[in-house]
């Protein structure tokens, strides 16, 4: 494909991908910026060392751009990043409004975004006062077609949680709620109803992206999507129908886990690999176990973080097995 680094400057203005590093400096040479400085540029850009970047000025004028990309091999889903990445920025993007609206209603809360902290288990923390509820969104969109005879439960009523997150969770961030939205639907809404908004440019970075690799791609797909999805959200939003989220703690699921081992195959099923993918996940029943995000909000609204944060450390006394051998 022919590749225009305007373009690419334009959609991704500070992206440190490499390939974007490599588009301003041919849009700098093209404006007639002196090549010593653009040399400089790509070289305080952390990506080259001084001499590699006085040759890639010099060869940018006179070859393809395309040329200076890596192509990238794909294998499996990810020759659909579309139902990859775009579902959980969406998702992630719905729970915003629900945050909005929650902080509107009771003055007291207020959230944080940690999406991009480098936390890797939460995506906002949820705060008032000393209480604070970490939370992680999560895209339900692929059925499990196998789960009433691998977990007993009925494909639309099963959601996965990977079980080695629910354990670090409660041992690092023990207040974490899991929001999932269940949308076996989404990639189609999205594919229907969001990438027809994006503009030609838009378009055609992300063909770029899809097409070629190199450092920090990863970042840039990241910048490229949040972007769109900010972007075109209203638009997209009034167009189609997403579902509300259901809650389950951290702590919650790893009691299934110990309560119900059948529920995580690996671990209570004979066989493991024949019907599920290879990450040992918890199945949690939506019906049963779940909580709307309606009902967790109205008792923040009523009774404060506070009372969600006990309620996921509620405790019980039972009798157990305590074998001596």
């Amino acid at each position: 494909m022919d590749v225009d680094p305007k373009k690419i400057a334009k959609v991704l203005p500070d992206s440190r991908w490499v390939g974007a590093v490599l588009a301003r400096a041919a849009v700098e040479l093209n404006r007639g910026r002196d090549a010593e400085e653009v040399a400089r540029q790509l070289f305080d850009s952390d990506r080259f060392s001084l001499k590699k970047a006085r040759l890639i000025v010099a060869a940018l004028p006179n070859e393809p751009f395309v040329s200076f990309l890596e192509p990238r091999e794909k294998t499996g889903s990810a020759e659909n990043p579309v139902t990859k990445l775009f579902p959980a920025a969406v998702t992630e993007r719905q729970f915003l409004d629900e945050l909005d609206s929650l902080c509107e209603s009771r003055r007291t809360v207020i959230y944080r975004d940690d999406r991009h902290s480098g936390h890797t288990l939460t995506d906002f923390t949820i705060e008032e006062g000393d209480f604070v509820l970490p939370i992680n969104v999560k895209n339900a969109g692929t059925r499990f077609e196998n789960a009433m005879s691998l977990v007993g439960l009925e494909p639309n009523d099963c959601i996965p949680i990977p079980a080695y997150k629910a354990h670090e969770a409660v041992e690092r961030v023990p207040n974490l709620l899991y929001a999932v939205s269940v949308d076996y639907g989404l990639g189609v809404k999205i594919e229907s109803e969001l990438l027809p908004r994006l503009t030609k440019d838009e378009l055609h970075v992300w063909e770029v992206l899809n097409k070629h690799h190199g450092p920090l791609i990863r970042s840039a797909e990241d910048h490229f999507i949040y972007s769109a999805v900010k972007k075109h959200w209203e638009a997209f939003s009034k167009h189609v129908s997403l579902p509300a989220f259901k809650v389950i703690s951290a702590r919650k699921s790893i009691r299934i886990l110990q309560t119900l081992p059948k529920r995580t195959p690996g671990i209570g099923l004979r066989a493991w690999g024949t019907g599920a993918s290879a990450e040992v996940n918890v199945h949690i029943s939506i019906a049963s176990e779940t909580t709307p995000w309606g009902t967790i909000r109205d008792r923040i609204e009523s009774n404060g973080v506070k009372n969600i944060v006990d309620a996921v450390n509620r405790k019980k006394t039972e009798v157990v097995y305590d074998p001596e051998i």
